[in-house]
């Protein structure tokens, strides 16, 4: 239970953090832009333009994908936090 929390946990900083870069960098975000996700999901046009991601996949793929790989890069700091205590741990 406990890794599941530090898992969604980390996701979200992930995506917090992925969201606040991209919105800073802006239009050099060409891949995957997720500060334009957040753009299309309150009905606004992005200002960055469309990613290469929206462009091959659509809105509702983008988004697909800014989940998926921030709960991907989530669960692997969690695995390795998880791996961490249990090496200062002893166990």
């Amino acid at each position: 239970m406990r890794f599941l929390v530090l898992w969604a946990l980390l996701t979200a900083a992930c995506l917090l953090i992925m969201t606040t870069v991209d919105y800073l960098i802006g239009e050099k975000a060409g891949f995957l832009n997720a500060w334009s996700v957040v753009e299309r999901l309150v009905g606004r046009t992005p200002a960055a333009g469309d990613s290469v991601v929206y462009r091959a996949l659509g809105a509702f793929g983008e988004l697909v994908v800014v989940l998926v790989a921030n709960s991907v890069i989530g669960a692997g700091l969690a695995l390795l936090a998880r791996l961490g205590i249990e090496k200062l741990s002893g166990s």
